[in-house]
């Protein structure tokens, strides 16, 4: 079975010539300014790119047949999120190195306060061959921006407002 030995999100990966990764940003927390007395719709995505780091350990026979790694983004109450990502592995790394993938989506879902929880896993010819791996991002509805160095990360979200009416 193939084994996970990292698995990091972040606002992005930067791969440099020598095709080593530097991960920037690593989330924690993302915080949405939500305007007093204001909701958000419950299908609400942040504009925000990020980025899933994992270096997956295999053996010879299990890179045989068709592997993906299989990304799903769950809402904090465990509902699906449209959030998902499906990457095929073209080559492993020999030798005993961990062979990584990188996959970089747009958009995360803020409507619920709570942990959001990223799982990854491996399918061999589309059947489930790991654990499912989480990673949890904890997601606040503040109305002030965070303090910087806690841990989080400021989400712009625009919420409407009521609509304005024209004077009599």
């Amino acid at each position: 079975m193939p084994r996970l030995g990292s698995f990091l999100v972040c606002e992005k990966i930067i791969i440099d010539q020598q095709q080593k990764p530097s991960v920037i940003s690593v989330f924690q927390a993302l915080s949405a300014l939500v305007p007093e007395g204001e909701t958000i719709p419950k299908d609400t995505v942040s504009f925000t790119p990020w980025s899933i780091l994992c270096e997956w350990f295999f053996v010879d026979d299990e890179t045989k047949n068709k592997v993906e790694q299989v990304v799903e983004v769950l809402h904090p109450d465990g509902s699906p999120s449209p959030i998902k990502a499906r990457v095929q592995f073209e080559h492993f790394s020999k030798d005993e190195q961990g062979t990584r993938s990188y996959v970089n989506l747009f958009g995360v879902p803020i409507a619920q306060p709570g942990f959001l929880t990223v799982n990854v896993w491996i399918e061999v010819d589309s059947q489930r061959v790991t654990n499912v791996f989480p990673y949890r991002i904890k997601i606040e509805h503040t109305k002030q921006p965070p303090v910087p160095n806690d841990g989080g990360t400021l989400t712009p979200v625009f919420a409407p407002g009521p609509s304005p009416t024209k004077p009599s």
